[in-house]
């Protein structure tokens, strides 16, 4: 796991520190997804994997994200980042064009398929969830 889930890094932006955090762990569940099935049915004590989860509380601290939300938060990017992580799996073409509609089949037409498209799943995914994350912290002063 520590091939995927290394050191801490410092990063300037708590939004950095959460992509980078991120994406080594989809990086590894993507690469390793039967480990899916076992991280998901045991409580979690690997210094490695609890050394994310702290970094990931540290970078929530810093967005000033309520603290009543810190922890739903993680699990909600865990959540992600499983789901993204499986749907690696998924055939190179999820949608059949020969069976959707016309404006469905355009967009399918420009859309990426196979790996790439999974990672742009994965990315826009993360994106969308910092910037939840930002919006929620709005209301409280950064710390």
């Amino acid at each position: 796991m520590s091939e995927y889930i290394g050191a801490t890094t410092t990063h300037a932006d708590w939004r950095e520190t959460i992509r980078s955090e991120v994406e080594q762990t989809w990086s590894m569940y993507a690469h390793h997804p039967r480990v899916l099935q076992h991280m998901i049915t045991v409580v979690i004590d690997e210094q490695d994997v609890l050394r994310f989860y702290s970094a990931l509380v540290g970078a929530l601290e810093i967005s000033g994200l309520p603290e009543d939300e810190i922890l739903t938060t993680i699990e909600v990017i865990d959540a992600f980042t499983f789901g993204a992580a499986i749907d690696a799996l998924s055939p190179d073409v999820v949608l059949d064009p020969a069976q959707t509609d016309e404006r469905l089949t355009e967009l399918l037409a420009t859309h990426p398929t196979g790996k790439a498209r999974n990672q742009q799943v994965f990315r826009q995914g993360l994106e969308l969830i910092i910037a939840g994350i930002a919006a929620r912290a709005a209301g409280n002063s950064p710390r």
